[in-house]
C-alpha cells in the first residue's frame, strides 16, 4: 500500500554532491580493484577476485556476455550509484525484448538495481550478491 512518501530520501542533486559521490566511488574502486599495497589478508583474498569495468553503449550486455564465458561465477553488484549519470533503462528494455519480453518491474529495479535486474531477467547461471552501502563509521579506518 502506497503511503505517499518516497521510499528513499536523497539530498538535493548539486554539482558538489555529484562530485562527492563520484569521488567516493572512485576511491573505493581503486582501493580494491587495484590495491597498491594490500595487507597480507587482503592480498590472498583479492588474488581470487577479478574486477572488471565495462564501458560502451551496452555495458549490461558486456557484463552478461563476460559472465556467460565463465564456468563458475559469483557476481557482486551494487544496487545503484547514488546520483549516477548513467541510466540503463533503455538497455534493460532491449534485454526484455531479447529474452521473451518479461517486463522489468519497477520494484525489482529499486530492490536489486539495474545490473542485478539484468542478471535475474536473463537467467544467467551465476551466483548473484547485491550489496548496498551503509552509512556509519568503520573501526579500521
Amino acid at each position: 500500500m502506497a503511503s505517499g512518501f518516497p521510499d528513499t530520501m536523497y539530498g538535493n542533486m548539486t554539482t558538489q554532491t555529484r562530485l562527492q559521490s563520484q569521488t567516493v566511488d572512485g576511491i573505493t574502486w581503486a582501493r580494491y580493484a587495484a590495491p597498491s599495497a594490500p595487507t597480507p589478508g587482503d592480498a590472498e583474498a583479492l588474488s581470487r577476485v577479478t574486477f572488471e569495468e565495462f564501458a560502451g553503449p551496452n555495458p549490461l550486455h558486456a557484463a552478461l556476455h563476460r559472465v556467460r564465458l565463465m564456468q563458475r561465477a559469483v557476481v557482486i553488484v551494487g544496487r545503484s550509484r547514488r546520483l549516477a549519470v548513467e541510466d540503463h533503462h533503455a538497455e534493460l528494455r532491449a534485454l526484455e525484448a531479447e529474452h521473451g519480453g518479461a517486463a522489468v518491474r519497477v520494484d525489482m529495479r529499486k530492490t536489486i538495481g539495474d545490473v542485478g535486474t539484468a542478471f535475474v531477467m536473463t537467467g544467467i547461471d551465476a551466483n548473484l550478491l547485491v550489496m548496498q552501502a551503509a552509512s556509519g563509521t568503520r573501526s579500521d579506518q
